[in-house]
């Protein structure tokens, strides 16, 4: 049995490649940081206690990455939801399936835009707060980053309700009945 694994974007936009690529650079620099600080804790090397910095860096990359994946992944459609009953429901019945899906969406923006604003008042009364570790980065700076990866997940979230309304509307057609859907109208 093969995993897709893949990151197949919809659309690959230069904005998709962007959150996709500072996405992955977040991560990639949350591994390295923390790879160094276990070199500079198992071998005990006291010359490199200069390095202390790595691991808050590394948890706070890792805190704002996991925001941006979150933003990749409702773009590539793979959020957590239960897409296996949706898409039952849908083979049974088109159009209570695709209410599912459009009620799905509204309650994950409604979710997203609470947390967006708390994270972003939150951002705005912790901005000069020291949270330790690394004298610049306050906890504001944090919860900047965070409300960042939030916007980004409720524009995909709302480009992904948009995608089910063009769906519905390409469905009913113009006589009110039932159409196929051609391949490649959705995005385009």
């Amino acid at each position: 049995m093969e995993v897709d694994q893949s990151l197949d974007l919809r659309k690959d936009t230069l904005f998709d490649r962007a959150v996709l690529y500072t996405a992955t650079v977040f991560f990639t620099l949350t591994i390295v940081l923390t790879t160094v600080q276990v070199f500079v804790r198992w071998f005990n090397i006291p010359t490199l206690g200069f390095l202390h910095w790595t691991q808050p860096a590394a948890k706070f990359l890792f805190i704002i990455a996991t925001y941006f994946g979150a933003a990749v992944a409702i773009r590539n459609g793979e959020h957590i939801s239960i897409r296996f009953m949706l898409e039952r429901i849908e083979d049974w019945n088109t159009t209570v399936g695709r209410t599912l899906s459009i009620f799905s969406d509204l309650v994950i923006i409604g979710f997203l835009g609470v947390a967006l604003r708390a994270t972003a008042v939150t951002a705005v009364d912790a901005w000069s707060t020291s949270i330790g570790g690394i004298g610049f980065v306050t906890s504001g700076y944090i919860y900047l980053g965070i409300s960042i990866g939030i916007a980004l997940t409720v524009l995909y979230a709302v480009a992904d309700l948009g995608i089910t309304m063009k769906r519905i509307a390409a469905d009913l057609g113009t006589d009110g009945t039932e159409t196929e859907l051609r391949e490649g109208t959705i995005d385009e």
